[in-house]
């Protein structure tokens, strides 16, 4: 069985794991834009061949294959891959209520929206999301309570730690 050191470690990395999830979730433009751009550069990158080999190529014969695997190579190594796929699959499997829900609360985040004790982006939220709904659906005065937003916010937290641990 379990000792209290590999529990206290379990939670601990659940914790974190927790916190790495809220920042590619709040973060997943920029990040996603910084993975696309080494992709790109990796993928463009031509080895030089050495003059004094001689005869024959080496490696997959078919470019379209070539190409393939040299993506797989750079997705398998790329630290962050597992994360950027997570927040993808989270947010396809929410609805549009809970996407316009993240738009606002990513929004909070880059106006640096965190304050002391209660946190300000829960605020920010509420009324941007408020607004938001009125837009898109043409209902007046929608309001979520506190308790509301952040549930919502720790559920989708923890389906992004859930899904990573599933990739």
């Amino acid at each position: 069985m379990a000792t209290a050191e590999e529990a206290i470690d379990i939670y601990d990395g659940i914790k974190e794991d927790k916190k790495v999830a809220e920042y590619y979730l709040l973060n997943y433009a920029k990040e996603l834009k910084t993975y696309q751009d080494a992709k790109e550069e990796f993928m463009n990158y031509k080895e030089q061949r050495d003059e004094n080999i001689g005869g024959g190529r080496a490696g997959v014969g078919n470019p379209t294959e070539q190409i393939a695997m040299k993506s797989i190579e750079f997705d398998s190594d790329y630290p962050n891959f597992r994360w950027l796929k997570a927040v993808e699959i989270v947010q396809r499997g929410l609805g549009e209520r809970k996407n316009m829900f993240i738009k606002v609360r990513r929004e909070a985040e880059q106006l640096h929206q965190i304050g002391r004790g209660r946190k300000g982006w829960v605020v920010y939220v509420q009324r941007r999301y408020g607004e938001e709904m009125e837009k898109r659906f043409i209902i007046p005065e929608v309001w979520i309570n506190e308790k509301t937003i952040r549930i919502w916010w720790q559920d989708i937290v923890d389906r992004t730690v859930f899904v990573v641990n599933k990739i």
